[in-house]
């Protein structure tokens, strides 16, 4: 239940993020409704890499862990609970590559063994399980959206913030046709 829950609350946020990027750029809106499903979801995990909707992921270290930052050896003792900052390893340009703030649709990150969208739906044992679900249900809901004769939004949503996790929570937008 709780994976089903936090699915359904996530991916209603990317939803609206992703729609109000596709609506305020026509020439992504295009590519989008032209592409493939292959490109819909390089569209749509570009769009997650810069706004994902966890921008906080919280661990503990299985082990003594020791990191080295130019020289400078830092200790974490075993058990201690780290914060992944999502948000700045997604925008870290050897990750990202050259101009990690644009939305770049053909941007290619998967030479590093990443998925497209880096760290926005975690990583090993603990990536979303519901991934590939999120962003197949995204694709097909936006791609149904964006055909509706002279669609457009006619107010972007106000932003709010849960700090908890440092995600965006997006409301109020509305939509004409």
């Amino acid at each position: 239940m709780t994976y089903a829950a936090a699915g359904i609350a996530t991916t209603r946020e990317f939803i609206n993020m992703a729609a109000w990027h596709l609506f305020e750029r026509e020439d992504l809106r295009a590519r989008f409704l032209d592409g493939s499903e292959q490109v819909q979801v390089a569209i749509l995990e570009e769009i997650l890499r810069l706004e994902p909707v966890v921008g906080a992921l919280y661990r503990r270290t299985e082990r003594e862990l020791k990191l080295d930052e130019n020289g400078a050896i830092t200790t974490l003792a075993a058990g201690t609970l780290v914060k992944i900052d999502v948000r700045a390893m997604n925008s870290d340009p050897v990750a990202s590559g050259g101009c990690p703030f644009k939305l770049d649709a053909n941007r290619d990150v998967r030479a590093s063994k990443a998925s497209a969208s880096l760290m926005s739906f975690g990583d090993g044992p603990h990536k979303c399980p519901g991934a590939s679900v999120a962003l197949q249900e995204t694709a097909i809901f936006l791609d149904r959206l964006l055909r509706v004769p002279n669609i457009r939004l006619t107010r972007p949503p106000t932003v709010g913030w849960n700090a908890l996790i440092s995600s965006y929570e997006l409301r109020g937008a509305q939509i004409a046709s």
